[in-house]
């Protein structure tokens, strides 16, 4: 069971879904070079226990769609990997529409005449590329509970939980959470379909953990060395961006694996003096990437 509190979803940086209850791809132009498909599915409860609802998508859309004046736009990429050599296509339409009696994210891109781009129109026409998920932000949402002696959310499950796809998700459990507005920053093409951002990075060695935040760190050096060269188009450092916000994430994540007792205690000092200069290396994590909120 998914036991977040709002604050804690709210502070989730960079979060992922992929697209459930409807087919994804609906078509691959390969004269135009376009491909048509499903970025997500609304009133689809998963397992995060998450209801995404039609609209939650539209202030991105407007703000940074490919019909906007932003210059670093919702991008097309792969794996959810955040460069340029990750582009997969560039968006002439999003839009959020019902298809096949369903409410969904749609979108269609234009894949460009490059060696990569014939190598991704290969693999969307083949239907290697048969799947995908949506990077984003929580930025309005509140926990429909069922007979909630809450108001909010006792209303909020009247009127959502008789639009959902699969209401037998909420009554395993009483409740779910119903996502009003995202920010969304880029849809990837992915292998498999996933609800979580970090992979199985957890280890019950604190000294395996603890290079994982090293490598972090070093990362997040290197972004903030690319954002102030010059050389770096706008565009660029709009990936740029997002990626911070993705390796926040990953931080988060990480810090809310503890290895056991059991596991550590050879490893671990005792000395409170030991415990206090760790939560010093881990703060200027946080203070590098306040910059790129």
């Amino acid at each position: 069971m998914n036991k977040k509190t709002l604050q804690q979803k709210l502070a989730t940086h960079f979060g992922v879904k992929t697209v459930e209850g409807i087919t994804s791809i609906k078509m691959v132009d390969a004269e135009k070079r376009t491909v048509e498909f499903v970025a997500n599915t609304y009133f689809f409860i998963d397992s995060d226990q998450d209801m995404l609802v039609s609209g939650c998508a539209s202030k991105s859309i407007n703000d940074r769609g490919p019909r906007s004046n932003a210059v670093a736009k919702i991008k097309h990429q792969s794996d959810h990997v955040l460069n340029t050599k990750n582009v997969v296509g560039r968006f002439d339409l999003i839009d959020e529409r019902n298809i096949d009696g369903m409410e969904v994210l749609y979108c269609e891109s234009h894949i460009p005449t490059t060696a990569k781009g014939n190598d991704d129109l290969i693999n969307y026409q083949e239907g290697l590329y048969d799947n995908h998920s949506i990077g984003f932000r929580y930025v309005n949402l509140v926990k429909a509970v069922f007979n909630s002696t809450n108001e909010i959310e006792r209303k909020a499950w009247n009127e959502f939980y008789p639009l959902a796809i699969n209401p037998q998700k909420a009554d395993e459990v009483g409740f779910f959470w119903v996502v009003k507005e995202i920010e969304l920053f880029e849809i990837s093409v992915v292998s498999y379909g996933a609800n979580e951002l970090t992979p199985t990075i957890g280890s019950k060695s604190k000294r395996t953990n603890e290079k994982i935040k090293s490598n972090l760190i070093e990362r997040l050096d290197e972004l903030n060395v690319q954002l102030k060269s010059k050389a770096e188009t706008k565009d660029e450092r709009g990936l740029i961006t997002m990626e911070i916000l993705q390796l926040k994430q990953i931080i988060t994540d990480l810090k809310l694996i503890e290895p056991s007792k059991k596991d550590t205690e050879l490893n671990q000092p005792s000395n409170n003096d030991t415990d206090k200069e760790e939560s010093k290396t881990i703060n200027p994590i946080t203070n590098l990437s306040k910059n790129y909120k």
